[in-house]
């Protein structure tokens, strides 16, 4: 790891019994890096997003946070500044937690144990909240949320842990439309106005391109190319990565991918 580096991965090789799910795979994050993390179904994008946390384990290689070694077994000290925000799921509306509890909780890592949250956690919170645009929903019931509503409470939740680091895993699955440009858009401010390192895994090619400054494909298990977002809106590599042809065009200044 090279100072200056926030996070490596050197050589990891991750299996799930006798199955080899990541092999060989080398990627480094520096401060203020925002990398898409792109490939089909089942290239193993989930599971290298949770080595940089410890919530995945590997057999060989080496896995690196800001200067220490990070596995399954010493990984707490790192979660402490590593935020993970998953995709939207159900949720059950009779959940007694409100809005406001569950961005809370974002806190608690950097508590301790037996420590309750204070003034500082609970302004720490409310800030999250009004920074996703959700404080005057703190009081609801969490599971009154709409989908879009929860990411953006995942969002306060991961921003209240005062992360160097955020992992978002395709934080705009299932959700409508409108609330993915909403989310989009709320990512993005997040990063620039809290200075995130961000490394989101999406199927939405577009929103990558818009969003990320880097690009790594996965494939099969294998990071087959990284680098610059511009470089990664080659048709032909990602008629490779995906196995369809893929067609880049211009529009409006931006350039999109059509399947």
């Amino acid at each position: 790891m090279a100072a200056g580096d926030l996070a490596c991965l050197e050589g990891a090789e991750v299996w799930f019994g006798r199955r080899r799910v990541l092999a060989d795979v080398r990627l480094t994050i520096r401060p203020g890096d925002f990398w898409g993390l792109i490939g089909p179904n089942g290239a193993g994008k989930s599971t290298l997003l949770g080595l940089f946390n410890g919530l995945t384990a590997y057999r060989s290689g080496r896995v690196e946070y800001a200067g220490r070694t990070v596995s399954p077994k010493s990984a707490a000290w790192a979660r402490r500044s590593i935020a993970h925000v998953f995709q939207a799921t159900d949720m059950d509306p009779k959940m007694p937690l409100t809005v406001f509890e569950t961005v809370l909780a974002g806190t608690y890592g950097r508590l301790g144990l037996f420590k309750k949250p204070g003034k500082r956690e609970k302004d720490l919170a409310l800030r999250s909240l009004e920074a996703v645009g959700l404080a005057g929903l703190a009081g609801r019931p969490v599971g009154h949320l709409s989908g879009g509503e929860r990411q953006r409470a995942a969002l306060a939740r991961a921003l209240a842990q005062e992360p160097d680091l955020l992992l978002l895993d395709e934080p705009t699955a299932s959700l409508d439309w409108q609330a993915q440009r909403e989310i989009l858009r709320t990512i993005d401010d997040l990063r620039r106005r809290f200075r995130l390192s961000v490394i989101m895994v999406s199927h939405d090619l577009n929103a990558v391109f818009h969003l990320a400054a880097k690009v790594a494909m996965l494939k099969d298990g294998r990071l087959i190319w990284s680098g610059p977002v511009e470089e990664s809106m080659d048709p032909d590599r990602l008629g490779f990565l995906y196995s369809v042809p893929i067609s880049i065009v211009e529009h409006e200044g931006r350039r999109l991918a059509l399947f």
